[in-house]
C-alpha cells in the first residue's frame, strides 16, 4: 500500500514537470454524454443515442422549419469550440453569436459553421437569418469591410474528401471580429468581419435543418471562453495549426488498408477461411485445389495464410511457406502457372486452438479476363495424403469437402499483414484521430504508425525517464519510443546483438533495474544495461511455462508491496515450476460428464485454466496465486493495492448455457474462478468459486491498465482501463468497494471501428497511452488525455467499513497454502460470513491446514452457511470417511429456512462429496432426494439448474417430469444488451446480432443438457417433447459451437432412449433405426495376447485402420452385445456413439484394458440380495415403478427379471460387468481397427479413414 501512494505521488510530481500538455487550457463541458442537461429543443427532435446527441427529423414527423438544440449556458462571445459531428440526409451546422427569435428560444439567428455535403459548402459560414446567405465557401480567406463588401483575400485549408456520415472534428475559433472554422485539423473558412452586421456574442447552438429528413449526431462538446492574451495566442495557433500538411512524416497516422492495396483481396470472391469439422493440437491437413488456365497468363498474384502455418505447392513446386498466420506468403506466380491444368497443394499444421486456411490467386490472362481461385468449398482435403498428392495428376476423388470456419476479414484473424477486421463505419483511416471516440472531455492523439518492419505491436510498458517499450507479437522484436512533442517520436530497436532474439512479449514491466519481458511462447526474461550507455545489452532467462501462443504467457507487473512482480498466464499455458501455491487442492469437479467443444477447442485442457502467480525476484521461485481464467491477457494493481484482470469469454459458446462473458475479475488469493473446457465451466454462484465484479459482454480481452497516475478526474484515476480487442474498446471499469470486494460498471470510454486495441500504460505526463495492432493488424501508438475542467485532484475516500473488510480478507489471506496453527480459529468465524470474498479466503485458508485438526469442528457446525462452507471444504479436502456424516449433516437441514445463496452452496456441496469422497448408499441417496426434491422447481433459474443436476445424479423418478414441465411452460429468453457492442466490428458483430435476434431458449437448454443423462423415467410424451425442444433450439443461432453442441446433445440422449422409443420417435428424430447388423460378422483371426494399456496403444500406430473390419470386430468382440455405436448394438450397457466428443484415445483404451477402474455410476454393477436369499451379481435396468431386469456379469447367462418387492438390498459392486480381457484375443491389427472403430463414432467418413 504504501509503495502504491509513493507511485502515485512520484508519477504526479513527474507529470508536472512534463510540458507536453500540463499547462493546456481546460474546457468546459457542454453535454456530459448521458442526457440533454443544459440544453433545450423542439419536442420529439433531439435525444440522446450511443454517447451522442441525435437530432432527427422524419417523413412523418418533419420540421417546418430549420430548429436549434441550444445551449443554456450564456452568451458566447469570443470562444473556442470543439466537438465531433457526422450527418447524412440533410446538412446541419454548428450555431455562434445568436440570438432567439421564437417565444420557445428554439429558432437561431447568427453566424453558422455549415456542415453540409457538399464540398464547397463543408464547413463554410453562414448568416442564419441574417440576411447575408453564405459569408464565404470553404477554402477561403475572406475580408469584410465596414461597408459590408465582402472581399476574398488568399485561399485556406485543402481539397480533402469530407465525408458527411463519418465523424468529423469541428473547431471554431471566434476572437473579435476574426472568425476560423476547421474540419478535421485543416481550416475551412478564415474571415475577418468589420461589417456593420458583424455579431459579437450570442447564443450557441446545433441545426437541424428543414426539408428531406436527415440525421445528425453530436458528441465530445467543448467550449473555452476567450479573453486578453489568450485570445490573442488561441487565434495565432489556430491559424498555424489549420495549415494544410505538406509533407509526410512517419508521426502522421496512415490507413489501415488503403483501398489499393487490399482491394483485390476483398473484392468478390471473398475467400473462406477453411479446415477440417475439428482441429486438434497437432492437427496436420493437406488441402489441394485444381484449376484449368486456359491461355497465357500476363499477370497473378496469391496470397495465402495458415492458422498456424503451412507449406504451398503449385504444380508440385513449393513456392511459398510460413511458421506465423500473421505473416501471409504474397507471391507473384505468374511464371509458375502454366496452360492446361494446375493444381494448388497446402501442407497445412495447427499448433493449438482453431484451424483454418485462407487463399486467394488472381490471374491476368493474355485477353484481359482474369481468373481468380479463392478458398472455399470447392477444396479437397484430406488428413492422411498418399504418395504424389501435390501433384496434378493425383486422384483427389476420395478426398473431403473443407468445413468453412468464417470468410476473410472476420475475427479472429481480420486480414493478416493488412487489417484486424474490415472497416464498420466507413472510415477511410481508422488510425486518424477523427476516428476515435472518447467520453467527454478527453481527447485522443496519434504518436505513431508502425511500419511494417517493426512489427505489430501488443505489449507496452514505461522506464524510470518517462520512455516507453513496445512490442511485436511475432518475430519483429522490442523498441524503445521517446515522445517529445511536437516532434516525431524517437524509435530505437532494442533487439540488436545479444538481444536480438528478444521479442514476442506478451507482457512487460520495468522494475529492479531492469526491463522484465514475458514472452509468447515461453519463459520469462529479465533484461539489464550492464555497461551504463543507457542500452539494454544482457538477457537472463527465467524458465517458466511454454507454449499456449495466443492463450500462453501474458502479463508480468510489481506487486502491490513492490518486491516481487505477478505474472499470468491463460489457459494454455502450462504452469511453471513452483514451489508453493495459495490455491488448495484443485480440480475439474464436475458432478456430470462434460462434452467437449464442439469444434475441437480446448480439448483435453485441464484445471488448472488461466493462472496468476507471485515470482520472488531474488530466487525466481513462483507461487500460485489464482487459478480458473480462460484467457486473462493482463493485470493490474488498484489503488488499495488489490488485483483486476479482464478475462476472456469463449466466443463459440454464444447462446449456449455455459457461456460466460468477457468479464472483469478481483485477482483474490488463493481463489478459483472455475474455468474448465468444454461445457464444464462453473456457473459464478458455485460456493468453492468467487463472482466476477462485473460482466461485459463479447470480446477480445487484451491489455489492463489501473487509472493511478493519469491526471483525468477522479473517478477516472479509480477506475481499472480494460481493453477489447475484438470490438476495439477500451472500457473505464468504474468499481466500488462491496464488503471485502468490488463491484463495478463498464464505461466505453475509447473505442473505434475498428480500433484493435492491444495494450496500454499511464504515461509519466499523466496520459493513458495505448497501441493497437495485434494478428499482424497495422499497429500504431495513441494518448488520450483529459482537456475539460473537473478536478483532477487524486481520490481520497475511504470508506471505513470496506477498508476494515478487506484488512480482514488480507489477513486470512496470509494462511492460504500456509499451515499455521492459529489458522483455523481466526478462519472460522469468517463461514458465516455473506461476504463470499472473505467466506472464500476463510475456506482457503482452513483447507490449507490438516484435515484431522478441523473435520470434527466442520461436522459440529450448526450455523446454516458456516455448515455449508465447512462441508465445501471437507469435500475437497476429506476421505471417503466423511462422506455419511457429511451427508447425514446437510440432509438435516431445514432447506425452507435457507437463503438462495444457502441453497446453492448446499447442492454444490452435494455435487463435491458426490465427486470426492464417492456416490452415496441407497439410504444416502434416498434422504438427500426426499430433502431437495420437493424445492423443484423453483421461481429462481439458477436453483432450479443445480437441482436439476443433482436430482439427475441422483436419478430421483421425478426429475424428467418437473424439467419436462420447466422446459414446455418456458418464457421468452433474456435478451443482453449488445447491440450498441455488436456495432463496432461488422465481422464478429454479425454473429451477435444474430443471436439477439433469434436467441435460443439458453436457460431450458441447460436443464436439457442435464438430463441427457437420464436413462430411465421417461414417458414416451416426454421423450417426443424433449427432442421437439431440442429441433426447434437447433433453428436458433448462436457460436460456432451451437450447432456441433447440440447434435451431441441429442446423439447422447439417443443414446440413453430404449429401442422402442427410438423406433417410436424416428418422425422427429429423422433417424432409419435397426440396430441389427445387416452385414456379415467376421470371426476373429488371432493370436492375441494379454494387453497393457501402452502395448494397445502401440498398435494404433501400426497404419490405415480398416473400417469394415473394426464395425465387424465390434459385434465378435462382444462390444456390440451391451453396447450401441450410432444404431448399432445392444441397449444394456453405456451408448458409445458419443466417446469421441468425451475421451481421447488412451481413456479409451484404459477402460477397456482396466474396465473396473471406470465404471459409470448408471451403469456400474450391483449386488443384489433377494428376500429369498438368492444374490444376483449383474447390472441392473429399470423396467417400470414395479420391475428391474438384472444382467449378470457371466457372459452367457440369461437376463433375470425381479419385482423391486423381492429386492432386500442392493450394493455397488467394484467389479465391471465388462469382462477385463476383451482385447486379449485380438492380433494388434484387429485391436488397432477396433478402437479406430469406436472412436470414429462408426463413421466409415471420419478423418481417420481418408486417404486411402
Amino acid at each position: 500500500m504504501n509503495m502504491l501512494r509513493t507511485f502515485l505521488a512520484s508519477c504526479l510530481l513527474l507529470a508536472c514537470s512534463l510540458p507536453v500538455f500540463a499547462d493546456e487550457p481546460r474546457f468546459e463541458i457542454l453535454f456530459n454524454g448521458h442526457d440533454l442537461s443544459g440544453w433545450k429543443g423542439a419536442d420529439g427532435f433531439w435525444s440522446v443515442e450511443n454517447g451522442s446527441i441525435l437530432g432527427e427529423t422524419t417523413a412523418e414527423h418533419p420540421t417546418n422549419g430549420n430548429t436549434f438544440l441550444v445551449w443554456q449556458g450564456g452568451d458566447v462571445g469570443d470562444f473556442e469550440f470543439r466537438g465531433k459531428v457526422r450527418f447524412q440526409g440533410n446538412n446541419s451546422g454548428v450555431q455562434y453569436r445568436s440570438e432567439a427569435v421564437d417565444p420557445a428560444g428554439v429558432v437561431l439567428k447568427g453566424y453558422q459553421a455549415d456542415l453540409h455535403p457538399s464540398q464547397e459548402y463543408f464547413g463554410m459560414l453562414y448568416g442564419e437569418k441574417t440576411g447575408r446567405g453564405i459569408i464565404a465557401t470553404r477554402g477561403q480567406k475572406v475580408v469584410i469591410d465596414a461597408a459590408g463588401k465582402k472581399n476574398v483575400d488568399g485561399k485556406v485549408g485543402d481539397g480533402a474528401q469530407l465525408v458527411d456520415d463519418e465523424w468529423n472534428d469541428v473547431r471554431i475559433v471566434a476572437v473579435g471580429n476574426r472568425l476560423i472554422h476547421q474540419v478535421n485539423g485543416i481550416t475551412t473558412v478564415d474571415i475577418t468581419d468589420n461589417s456593420p452586421e458583424a455579431l459579437a456574442s450570442g447564443k450557441l447552438g446545433l441545426q437541424l435543418h428543414a426539408g428531406p429528413p436527415m440525421k445528425v449526431e453530436f458528441r465530445n462538446l467543448l467550449l473555452r471562453k476567450l479573453s486578453g492574451d489568450d485570445a490573442k495566442a488561441t487565434l495565432a495557433k489556430a491559424i498555424e495549426d489549420g495549415q494544410p500538411k505538406t509533407t509526410a512524416t512517419g508521426n502522421e497516422p496512415t490507413a489501415v488498408a488503403p483501398e489499393s492495396s487490399d482491394k483485390w483481396l476483398t473484392s468478390a470472391p471473398l475467400p473462406q477461411w477453411i479446415w477440417s469439422k475439428n482441429s486438434p493440437d497437432g492437427h496436420k491437413l493437406s488441402l489441394r485445389r485444381k484449376f484449368n488456365v486456359s491461355q497465357k497468363i500476363k499477370s497473378a498474384r496469391l496470397y495465402a495464410t495458415c492458422d498456424n502455418k503451412f507449406q504451398l505447392f503449385l504444380n508440385g513446386k513449393k513456392i511459398g511457406s510460413s511458421d506465423d498466420w500473421q505473416k501471409p506468403a504474397e507471391l507473384d506466380v505468374t511464371s509458375t502457372l502454366k496452360t492446361g491444368q494446375n493444381v494448388l497443394a497446402v501442407a497445412g499444421e495447427n499448433e493449438g486452438g482453431v484451424a483454418a486456411f485462407v487463399l486467394k490467386l488472381v490471374a491476368t490472362l493474355n485477353d484481359g479476363s482474369q481468373l481468380t481461385i479463392a478458398t472455399d468449398p470447392s477444396w479437397k482435403i484430406s488428413d492422411k495424403p498418399a504418395k504424389g498428392w501435390q501433384a496434378a495428376s493425383f486422384d483427389d476423388s476420395q478426398w473431403q469437402s473443407p468445413t468453412i470456419k468464417g470468410k476473410l476479414g472476420d475475427a479472429p484473424w481480420g486480414i493478416p499483414n493488412y487489417t484486424s477486421a474490415p472497416a464498420a463505419s466507413g472510415a477511410k483511416d481508422p488510425l486518424d484521430p477523427k476516428n476515435i471516440l472518447t467520453v467527454p472531455g478527453f481527447a485522443v492523439d496519434h504518436i505513431y504508425t508502425v511500419p511494417k518492419s517493426e512489427g505489430s505491436w501488443v505489449s507496452l510498458t514505461t522506464d524510470p525517464k518517462g520512455r516507453f517499450y513496445a512490442c511485436d507479437q511475432g518475430g519483429a522484436g522490442l523498441y524503445r519510443i521517446t515522445v517529445q512533442d511536437p516532434q516525431p517520436p524517437i524509435i530505437e530497436k532494442v533487439s540488436v546483438d545479444g538481444l536480438k532474439d528478444i521479442s514476442a512479449a506478451q507482457g512487460m514491466v520495468w522494475a529492479f533495474d531492469s526491463l522484465w519481458v514475458h514472452r509468447n511462447g515461453g519463459h520469462l526474461y529479465r533484461l539489464t544495461d550492464t555497461n551504463g550507455d543507457d542500452k539494454l545489452d544482457k538477457a537472463e532467462e527465467i524458465p517458466g511455462g511454454t507454449g499456449g501462443g495466443e492463450h500462453g504467457n501474458h502479463a508480468v507487473i510489481v506487486t502491490e508491496d513492490g518486491k516481487n512482480l505477478y505474472l499470468d498466464g491463460g489457459n494454455h499455458a502450462p504452469l511453471g515450476k513452483f514451489e508453493h501455491s495459495r490455491v488448495v487442492n484443485w480440480d475439474e469437479d464436475l458432478l456430470l460428464p462434460r462434452m467437449w467443444d464442439a469444434n475441437g477447442h480446448a480439448r483435453g485442457k485441464l484445471a488448472p485454466g488461466g493462472w496468476v502467480t507471485q515470482l520472488d525476484v531474488e530466487n525466481y521461485n513462483q507461487t500460485v496465486y489464482t487459478i480458473g481464467f480462460r484467457n486473462e491477457y493482463d493485470i493490474a494493481l488498484n489503488r488499495f493495492g488489490d488485483l483486476f484482470t479482464y478475462d476472456a469469454d469463449m466466443e463459440w459458446d454464444l447462446g449456449l448455457p455455459w457461456y460466460r462473458p468477457t468479464r472483469i475479475c478481483h485477482v483474490a488469493s488463493g481463489a478459483d474462478y472455475g474455468w474448465r473446457s468444454g461445457s464444464g465451466k462453473w456457473p459464478a454462484y458455485y460456493e468453492d468459486s468467487v463472482p466476477p465484479v462485473v460482466d461485459i459482454g463479447p470480446g477480445s480481452p487484451t491489455g489492463v491498465a489501473a487509472g493511478l497516475g493519469t491526471k483525468f478526474p477522479a473517478r477516472y484515476q479509480d477506475a481499472i482501463f480494460a481493453l477489447d480487442w475484438t470490438f476495439g474498446t477500451i472500457y473505464a471499469i468504474h468499481i466500488t468497494p462491496e464488503g471485502s470486494s468490488y463491484v463495478g460498471k463498464a464505461e466505453p470510454f475509447t473505442y473505434g471501428s475498428p480500433l484493435p486495441v492491444t495494450d496500454a500504460i499511464v504515461g509519466q505526463d499523466g496520459a493513458l497511452y495505448f497501441t493497437v495492432g495485434g494478428r499482424g493488424a497495422q499497429s500504431a501508438m495513441f494518448r488520450v488525455r483529459y482537456i475539460g475542467n473537473e478536478s483532477l485532484d487524486a481520490p481520497s475516500e475511504i470508506e471505513p467499513k470496506a477498508a476494515a473488510a478487506r484488512e480482514a480478507r488480507r489477513s486470512l489471506e496470509k494462511f492460504h497454502g500456509v499451515q499455521d496453527a492459529s489458522a483455523v480459529a481466526t478462519a472460522w468465524p469468517y463461514l458465516s460470513s455473506d461476504d463470499r470474498f472473505l467466506r472464500n479466503a476463510a475456506r482457503v485458508a482452513i483447507e490449507s491446514q490438516p484435515v484431522d485438526t478441523w473435520a470434527a469442528k466442520a461436522l459440529a457446525e450448526t450455523n446454516p452457511q458456516a455448515q455449508i462452507t465447512a462441508a465445501v471444504a471437507l469435500a475437497r479436502t476429506g476421505t471417503e470417511k466423511y462422506r455419511e456424516p457429511l451427508l447425514a449433516n446437510l440432509s438435516a437441514m431445514d432447506v425452507e429456512t435457507l437463503t438462495k445463496g444457502q441453497l446453492l452452496g448446499l447442492l454444490r456441496a452435494y455435487a463435491l462429496i458426490f465427486i470426492r469422497l464417492g456416490k452415496p448408499t441407497e439410504i444416502e441417496r434416498n434422504e438427500v432426494i426426499a430433502q431437495i426434491d420437493p424445492l423443484l422447481p423453483s421461481q429462481d433459474a439458477d436453483l432450479n439448474t443445480e437441482l436439476i443436476r443433482v436430482l439427475t445424479y441422483l436419478q430421483a423418478k421425478d426429475v424428467v417430469s418437473k424439467t419436462m414441465a420447466l422446459i414446455e411452460q418456458r418464457s421468452a429468453p433474456e435478451i443482453p444488451d449488445w447491440s450498441e457492442l455488436a456495432s463496432r466490428n461488422a465481422g464478429y458483430g454479425g454473429t451477435v446480432n444474430a443471436l439477439l435476434t433469434n436467441h435460443p431458449p439458453t436457460r431450458e437448454l441447460g436443464y436439457a443438457f442435464i438430463l441427457r443423462n437420464m436413462r430411465t423415467g421417461w414417458t414416451l410424451d416426454e421423450r417426443r417433447a424433449y427432442f421437439t425442444f431440442l429441433n426447434e433450439a437447433a433453428k436458433k443461432s448462436g457460436g460456432a459451437s451451437y450447432p456441433g453442441y447440440l447434435t451431441r446433445i441429442r446423439d447422447e440422449a439417443l443414446g440413453n432412449c430404449s429401442d422402442a422409443e427410438r423406433k417410436a420417435l424416428q418422425d422427429i428424430t429423422g433417424e432409419n433405426f435397426n440396430p441389427e447388423p445387416d452385414f456379415p460378422i467376421a470371426k476373429i483371426e488371432g493370436p492375441g495376447k494379454a494387453y497393457t494399456v501402452d502395448e494397445a496403444m502401440a498398435t494404433l500406430r501400426g497404419g490405415k485402420p480398416d473400417f469394415e473390419r473394426g464395425r465387424s470386430l465390434f459385434f465378435s468382440a462382444t462390444c456390440g452385445k451391451c453396447h450401441r455405436l450410432g444404431t448399432l448394438g445392444g441397449s444394456i450397457g453405456p451408448d458409445l456413439t458419443s466417446i469421441p466428443h468425451k475421451f481421447d484415445e488412451r481413456y479409451v483404451v484404459d477402460a477397456i484394458v482396466n474396465p473396473s477402474a471406470h465404471i459409470s455410476d448408471q451403469y456400474g454393477t450391483s449386488i443384489v440380495l433377494l428376500d429369498s436369499g438368492k444374490v444376483i451379481t449383474g447390472l441392473v435396468v429399470e423396467n417400470g415403478e414395479d420391475e428391474v431386469t438384472i444382467y449378470p456379469v457371466e457372459p452367457n447367462a440369461d437376463p433375470v427379471k425381479v419385482s423391486k418387492d423381492e429386492i432386500e438390498e442392493v450394493q455397488a459392486s467394484p467389479i465391471s460387468q465388462m469382462p477385463k480381457d476383451l482385447l486379449n484375443p485380438l492380433n494388434p491389427g484387429e485391436v488397432r481397427d477396433l478402437v479406430n472403430y469406436l472412436m470414429s463414432s462408426g463413421n466409415p467418413n471420419d478423418r481417420r479413414y481418408r486417404g486411402r
